[in-house]
């Protein structure tokens, strides 16, 4: 294991790993939506050789860039490169485009990550007041958006009502800047409306979010 990997990232990992665990004892099987980017590259590292019964567990996204799989953009690629090896190479993906969200729900474990603009899967700041996006009394969806974000391209993301159909619901907070945008969304929390993304999903009372901080 690369020693330069926040050793942050193996508590997590073994966290998610006994989550997933314990859901295939109860009902054998078990469900892990994980995000993209860079934050949970670390985590993915430890957690593709956690001892566990991988063939039991389906992986998805929490979002993607409507792109070949094969892009060096897409979510599909990252997680296939970086997840879905070693021991989790086992497992079952599924791309985000084709959960059948009735039958997997409630997810085992969602991991998110945030980014430096507040904004959590593809829900971005310039959504905050769509219903389907932050509502929780919104069906859980996948939604199909126009171009957003860094790079800017058309993209789908699950919504807030899906996102927090789950046991474990965890938020990656990698860096001084996020950290810092973590602790002014808090000092806020009674503030209305929420000025990011990231503030509705922490002041919603539907599911406990997990704070995991990374170097």
């Amino acid at each position: 294991m690369d020693n330069s990997i926040d050793p942050n990232c193996q508590k997590i990992a073994s966290a998610i790993a006994r989550q997933l665990e314990d859901a295939i004892v109860l009902h054998g099987r078990a469900s892990l939506v994980v995000c993209g980017g860079s934050s949970p590259l670390g985590v993915f590292a430890w957690l593709a050789q956690a001892d566990i019964n991988w063939a039991a567990v389906t992986i998805t996204l929490a979002d993607d860039r409507q792109v070949a799989a094969d892009s060096p953009h897409s979510n599909i690629r990252l997680v296939r490169e970086n997840l879905l090896i070693d021991k989790a190479a086992k497992a079952e993906f599924m791309p985000l485009c084709d959960v059948p969200a009735d039958k997997l729900m409630p997810f085992d474990v969602v991991l998110l990550g945030m980014g430096p603009d507040g904004h959590i899967a593809s829900l971005f700041p310039d959504m905050m007041d769509n219903a389907d996006a932050f509502s929780l009394r919104a069906p859980p969806q996948i939604l199909s958006l126009g171009a957003k974000g860094d790079p800017l391209l058309a993209r789908i993301s699950m919504n807030l009502s899906m996102l927090t159909n789950c046991h474990a619901l965890l938020l990656l907070v990698k860096g001084a800047h996020k950290k810092a945008l973590i602790q002014e969304v808090r000092a806020e929390a009674a503030a209305a409306p929420q000025r990011y993304p990231v503030g509705i999903l922490l002041a919603q009372s539907k599911k406990t979010v997990q704070l995991c901080y990374l170097d």
